[in-house]
């Protein structure tokens, strides 16, 4: 669907919030909102599908237990810096806040999952890092490679983020915001993988 103009700005069209809100509310798919910009989401291979869902069940059936939800990629994110975008998964454990009370917003993730693309790696590493640093309540921030056994954590210490690699099947990663591990094996089952070495 096309969007209407609003004015050109180095070559792109700007929109304030409630356009986006008011465009998100009669499209079809998932839009995201950066710097007044609103982009298509596009969909996911089947390695991308399965292992967001592996991810989702797993932390479903340890966090339920505690308290916690998970949501899936239909449950957009409100950064600090005035994003609106769709991860992979989110956890909150604990009362939700929803930004502008609106219940398709979440703004308290305690733990963000992104399964890595070609297409989205940087961006997810980078510029999305970095929107989702400004989430204060984020204290965990987990990359999944869909195409080898290999995850990376982000975890935010202080004023600090620190970077933990895991690699291979054998391998597990602890999450300190669910207080739960995830096992690779369990992140990807039912995926043919490359082979990658046991550490990184």
């Amino acid at each position: 669907m096309a969007l209407a103009q609003r004015y050109r700005k180095t070559e792109k069209f700007v929109y304030t919030e409630e356009e986006y809100f008011e465009f998100e509310r009669t499209s079809i798919g998932h839009w995201e909102y950066v710097n007044g910009e609103i982009r298509a989401m596009s969909g996911g291979t089947a390695n991308h599908s399965t292992i967001a869902v592996n991810i989702i069940a797993t932390l479903r059936t340890a966090l339920l237990p505690k308290g916690c939800r998970v949501f899936g990629s239909d449950m957009k994110v409100h950064t600090g810096d005035g994003v609106n975008t769709f991860p992979d998964a989110a956890v909150v454990c604990g009362p939700l806040a929803f930004y502008r009370g609106r219940t398709d917003l979440l703004a308290n993730p305690q733990l963000i999952v992104e399964v890595l693309s070609d297409s989205t790696e940087a961006y997810d590493r980078g510029d999305k890092f970095r929107h989702y640093q400004s989430i204060p309540t984020l204290t965990d921030y987990l990359l999944v490679s869909q195409d080898e056994a290999r995850v990376t954590l982000f975890t935010r210490r202080e004023e600090d983020w620190h970077q933990l690699n895991v690699a291979g099947l054998e391998g597990s990663v602890y999450l300190p915001s669910a207080e739960t591990t995830l096992a690779l094996s369990d992140i990807y089952a039912l995926i043919e993988l490359k082979d990658v070495a046991d550490t990184v």
